[in-house]
């Protein structure tokens, strides 16, 4: 998109690579997770980490063992019997295409290139066995959207949302007449997310600048599409606080720099913003988590190699901290990322280095370097990251 590769240019010809994650390169209430389940995952030895090849061959979750130290240790790969698009750099363009459950039970990954999600059960040591492949309901998954037993995903090939049921045996089945394409206009899908409250879905559109909420209906279906205008251009991936405040990244929201803005949520579903695009300091600020509690929140500049840190007061106004917490060296096109362990570790993909760096998380947010692991080779196209 054009304002994202302006910024590439004044970034310098290194940083092109990093902010092919946010051009456009690709074609264009539920049920309650149980106390059981819940129990079975805190029981849980240490934790995982996983992020997927999106090769277009053949799919694959690249999987690895967390210790209770946050070192990170290779489970291998598996197939999730679909495919990817390929593409070197943050080809889908997204956040949340691969994503861990409530209880961190089940794995879900999109399969962008045949137009599928796959499911997994994560076992006690981190290993994966597949138990699903079903229709995205559309062309072109590239996020997905969890609560209780409710899968929403996101296919940015027609600009729909489809949604799924999952099933305690790890099955997805389709919710009939669930298919609902976004407003006229949409362009360049991103992400989805839940509201906190669960009561809406959030999607938000690169090329359209834009965010669209549509209410959940009690049977899983959704209502007709609101539409707010971004604040800034180019929203991509993001957050929603427990106080329900959507804190968005925006890629080039404060040309030349990205930026990060927060809102609340209407009545009728509209946003808006409580603080606007805050520029991030550096450039392609494309992904974003909160901590558990929505008071600090980690965005990644892609092209400037660094991890800014925001904090976020009660009524999600938003100040920047620091706009380099972290640095993860030139050329890594530092792309997802994800707190595990109750937020004691972050980790954050690597697109340009194929690696995953492990950073420990300080009380007020401070990060601190642990190291890489391989995931991939350099610019191979790896996408999504969640961590427990």
């Amino acid at each position: 998109m054009q304002r994202v590769r302006t910024v590439s240019i004044v970034a310098g010809i290194a940083a092109l690579a990093m902010l092919a994650a946010c051009t456009d390169q690709a074609p264009a209430p539920t049920s309650p997770s149980t106390s059981a389940a819940r129990g079975a995952a805190a029981a849980r030895l240490d934790g995982a980490v996983y992020t997927m090849t999106n090769a277009s061959t053949a799919n694959a979750v690249v999987a690895f063992r967390r210790a209770a130290d946050g070192s990170l240790t290779s489970l291998g790969t598996i197939a999730t019997g679909g495919r990817g698009t390929g593409g070197a750099v943050d080809p889908l363009q997204s956040q949340y295409s691969v994503l861990l459950d409530d209880t961190h039970q089940t794995l879900f990954v999109v399969n962008a290139g045949s137009n599928d999600v796959s499911a997994f059960h994560v076992a006690g040591d981190g290993s994966l066995r597949r138990t699903a492949l079903a229709s995205s309901g559309g062309a072109m998954p590239v996020s997905l959207a969890q609560r209780g037993d409710l899968l929403y995903v996101l296919n940015a090939g027609d600009n729909s949302v489809s949604g799924l049921r999952t099933t305690p045996t790890g099955e997805l089945i389709r919710i009939p007449h669930s298919t609902h394409p976004l407003s006229a206009g949409a362009a360049g899908a991103s992400t989805i997310h839940f509201s906190a409250d669960g009561s809406r879905l959030i999607v938000t559109e690169r090329d359209a600048n834009r965010i669209e909420t549509l209410a959940v209906m009690p049977n899983g279906r959704l209502g007709a599409p609101v539409v707010t205008a971004s604040h800034g251009a180019t929203p991509f991936g993001f957050d929603v606080t427990p106080r329900n405040q959507p804190i968005i990244a925006e890629a080039a929201g404060a040309a030349p720099d990205g930026a990060v803005s927060s809102y609340s949520v209407a009545a009728n579903g509209a946003l808006q913003a409580i603080t606007g695009s805050l520029d991030a300091g550096g450039a392609a600020t494309c992904w974003l988590r909160l901590t558990a509690d929505g008071r600090l929140a980690f965005s990644v500049n892609s092209g400037s190699n660094a991890i800014a840190l925001f904090s976020v007061g009660d009524d999600g106004t938003l100040t920047l901290a620091n706009a380099q917490a972290a640095a993860t060296g030139a050329g890594t096109a530092p792309l997802d990322l994800d707190l595990a362990a109750g937020g004691r570790f972050m980790y954050v993909l690597e697109g340009g280095s194929g690696n995953i760096a492990t950073f420990d998380v300080g009380g007020t947010g401070t990060l601190s370097a642990r190291g890489t692991i391989q995931a991939g080779a350099p610019s191979s196209g790896l996408q999504g990251l969640a961590a427990f």
